[in-house]
């Protein structure tokens, strides 16, 4: 395996994975990094001839985990094509954990295909920590002015003050913690959002503040961390250029403020994985997939990012 410091995943096949990660190599900018891409060398042949009429870039190497070759339909569901997502990760995470690559960054899945290729997993999040035996990270979810970290992810709205306890409150803030230093900041300055209404008001139009969110704050705080809250939430993301980071409780409760801070150039971020993780901030756009229209604004972000995190990581371990 040759040693690259930023690999590529180029996600599932019937998306527009290919395509954006192609695109990406095409601009003069993508030179500038020691940067691979892991996928199979026969679709990024016809992506560059069929879709993008362009020959392909003499700098981009492309790492194979098999040459397997299936037949997939551009924006199809496909067991296959969830097979050939999973073993570029696979194959990503395995380099990464031997040394080989710093940073992975990852082109999008598509769950159902992943699932109907036997891999019962919600996405890569959960994915690669399973790979890397780690059952705490966090999704952080990075834009040019926003960093946020949720607490919970993926839950439906009535289930999500059940799954909301003290140490899942503290272990967002620890992992915000740690993450700093991929951002140039040992002691990061961490908010943590409340998760009713005016940040419960004092337990007048809810008690998770009083009861778990608060004392996990302080609980951090003795353990040294740049921590405070909780803060309502919508007012705090306001103020967001103020913090390092801000913990939101709920999915949705982060997300639209990265969103609208940073719509289609956000990058999403998985945190305590025991290699860096990027991803783009869009889904597998099977509507537009094969069209040769997609952007790759969300990957340029996505690489720059990882690059950044790797030098700033980098400079502390020399300190």
């Amino acid at each position: 395996m040759s040693r690259f410091s930023l690999v590529i995943t180029a996600g599932d096949p019937a998306g527009i994975g290919y395509e954006t990660a192609c695109k990406f190599f095409l601009q003069d900018e993508s030179k500038k990094y020691d940067i691979a891409l892991i996928g199979h060398k026969w679709i990024v042949e016809k992506t560059y001839k069929d879709i993008l009429k362009q020959d392909i870039p003499k700098h981009l190497t492309v790492l194979e985990p098999d040459n397997n070759i299936f037949s997939y339909e551009y924006g199809n569901i496909s067991a296959e094509c969830g097979k050939a997502a999973i073993s570029y990760i696979d194959y990503a995470v395995n380099g990464a954990l031997n040394k080989e690559f710093d940073a992975l960054i990852t082109c999008p899945i598509n769950k159902k295909s992943i699932k109907d290729a036997g891999y019962n997993f919600p996405g890569h999040t959960e994915y690669l920590a399973y790979l890397s035996g780690v059952n705490n990270v966090s999704m952080m979810l990075a834009g040019n002015n926003v960093k946020t970290i949720l607490a919970t992810t993926h839950y439906p709205v009535k289930e999500i003050a059940s799954h909301i306890n003290e140490d899942i409150v503290l272990n967002a803030i620890n992992n915000a913690h740690k993450a700093g230093r991929y951002f140039g900041k040992l002691s990061p300055k961490i908010a943590v959002c409340g998760l009713n209404p005016h940040s419960g008001d004092n337990g007048a139009l809810g008690n998770e503040e009083i009861k778990i969110i608060n004392p996990a704050i302080k609980k951090a705080q003795s353990m040294g961390i740049n921590v405070f809250g909780a803060f309502p939430a919508d007012t705090i993301y306001t103020k967001a250029k103020e913090w390092d980071f801000i913990i939101a409780m709920y999915h949705d409760q982060g997300m639209i403020a990265v969103k609208m801070d940073s719509f289609g150039e956000a990058v999403n971020v998985t945190l305590n994985l025991p290699f860096i993780r990027t991803s783009v901030d869009h889904g597998t756009a099977f509507d537009i997939a094969g069209k040769g229209i997609c952007s790759c604004s969300s990957l340029n972000k996505a690489v720059n990012m990882a690059h950044m995190m790797v030098e700033y990581d980098k400079s502390i371990r020399s300190i």
